[in-house]
């Protein structure tokens, strides 16, 4: 089939039309999918507390393998279904919120606050079964942790 001459608009935006098909597809691919976020806030410290809840092994694990604590407690744990490209906020602690954002390509960007004043930002890929590790100190023999992970 030719096209004519003649009708040089029609050509236009038959051209146009597939342009903005193409593109748009490719804007659809390029979005996060939505994901489900595991948050920890987590106490790690030299003495062992009986009245606290130990974080589960594969944190306590990962943790460990970095960090100087023997023991490593459970303060504080939220789930956050994230849609594509939304943020998300959950309050942890009375002082401690974290905003976490769903990015393209599997990332996760986090903004911890204390008490409203912004303390720390991070962007990683976040994949199940893996963590990503916020920590702090205290003005105690003991640190915290944000510790947050992706589920499947």
């Amino acid at each position: 089939m030719s096209v004519s001459r003649d009708n040089p608009p029609m050509n236009r935006f038959t051209v146009f039309v597939a342009l903005l098909l193409f593109v748009s597809s490719g804007y659809v691919t390029a979005q996060a999918d939505p994901i489900t976020v595991q948050a920890w806030l987590v106490l790690g410290s030299s003495k062992e507390q009986k009245d606290k809840m130990e974080v589960p092994a594969d944190i306590k694990k990962k943790l460990a393998r970095v960090f100087k604590w023997m023991h490593y407690y459970q303060l504080s744990s939220r789930q956050l279904n994230i849609a594509d490209a939304t943020t998300e906020s959950a309050k942890l602690s009375r002082a401690a919120t974290i905003k976490v954002t769903n990015k393209k390509s599997g990332k996760v960007a986090v903004s911890l606050f204390s008490k409203g004043k912004m303390l720390v930002q991070k962007t990683q890929s976040l994949k199940p079964g893996h963590h990503m590790v916020l920590a702090g100190n205290t003005k105690t023999d003991s640190a915290w942790f944000i510790v947050l992970s992706k589920s499947k």
